[in-house]
């Protein structure tokens, strides 16, 4: 079994993770900030927490002896800051600092990138080829699409890395923008679908691409490898409506114009000024839905044998998830 380390392994893609990697056996050590939230593994007995920061040489290297392989997902992908420069420091410096160490220590790194370091697509699904920068409106956009670069060049001068790009994430435990979106869908509480919402988003159960991570771990044939671990490419509208028939909500969600989503946006933005708390939404990712988003995972179902759960399959688990949530917070 492996000695692995992972980064951001208490974020929403980091726990489902760090548990498939615990049922497979391995030896892990998570790289954790002292405010993390360690309680999803209090049942996962022999792991090892590091206190530290990607931005932090000294606690990087501290983590990385005696490690086989690194699982780097930690990232700054809130859609606002106050202080923008975090998502320069974490998102780039950071994941350049790991990858620096694994190379000099000659240590494997399976690097989680984004859908959205690819950038918006046409309506037909592309692959790991596709580049674009249009779309990417969002400071967490543009750091993860300049990091891709980062380790394909730490790739070109040797280090053994292979790249994901997951999709439109969602399932249990998600209140980044489009977690909030399911759970104010099923609390009958979502404002409305900006715009007409024809776009196009694909769209995937965060347990498949964590099981599509942990099955590469044995693979010595994927240096400088990309894949992208995609969902089922769907209408943004059709994805709010299943939501809202899955949640029991009898009428469709309604729409407003796009003009008023972006002053909503704006006002949501200009609040932060006097409250500390993140923006519900703002402009650019109000602008990202009239964007496509349409990717495929044919390599990756080829060659690693990566499975996609149907949308509704997996809605309908991510919402009673939801449903337990509101009624345990009442």
């Amino acid at each position: 079994m492996a000695k692995i380390l992972v980064t951001g392994g208490t974020g929403f893609l980091g726990v489902p993770l760090v548990e498939k990697l615990y049922e497979l056996g391995h030896d892990l050590r998570l790289l954790v900030r002292e405010t993390s939230d360690v309680s999803p593994f209090k049942k996962i007995k022999n792991i090892e927490y590091v206190i530290g920061d990607v931005r932090d040489i000294e606690s990087l290297n501290k983590a990385v002896e005696n490690v086989d392989i690194i699982y780097h997902l930690a990232a700054y992908t809130r859609m606002w800051a106050r202080d923008k420069s975090i998502f320069e420091n974490v998102n780039i410096i950071g994941t350049e600092n790991v990858a620096k160490i694994a190379l000099n220590k000659k240590i494997r790194l399976i690097y989680v990138s984004s859908f959205i370091a690819l950038g918006a697509t046409p309506a037909e699904p592309v692959d790991e080829t596709f580049e674009s920068e249009d779309g990417l409106f969002l400071d967490y956009a543009k750091t993860k699409f300049q990091a891709k670069k980062l380790i394909k060049d730490y790739i070109s001068r040797g280090l053994n890395a292979t790249i994901f790009y997951p999709g439109i994430a969602y399932g249990p435990r998600d209140f980044n923008i489009f977690g909030q979106t399911v759970l104010d869908i099923a609390a009958k509480s979502f404002m409305g679908c900006p715009g007409k919402g024809i776009n196009i988003g694909s769209f995937v159960y965060v347990d498949d691409i964590a099981d599509g991570l942990a099955s590469v771990l044995d693979r010595d044939d994927l240096k400088g490898e990309e894949f992208i671990l995609g969902g089922v490419n769907t209408v943004f509208s059709d994805w709010l409506d299943l939501i809202a028939e899955i949640s029991g909500n009898k009428k469709k969600v309604r729409h407003f114009p796009m003009s008023l989503a972006l002053m909503y946006g704006w006002l949501c933005e200009a609040k932060t000024k006097f409250t500390k708390k993140l923006p519900y939404i703002n402009r650019p990712t109000i602008k990202m839905i009239n964007y496509n988003w349409s990717y495929s995972s044919e390599k990756a179902i080829e060659k690693l044998g990566y499975k996609i759960t149907p949308l509704r399959e997996g809605l309908e688990k991510t919402i009673e998830w939801y449903k337990d949530f509101n009624e345990k917070e009442k």
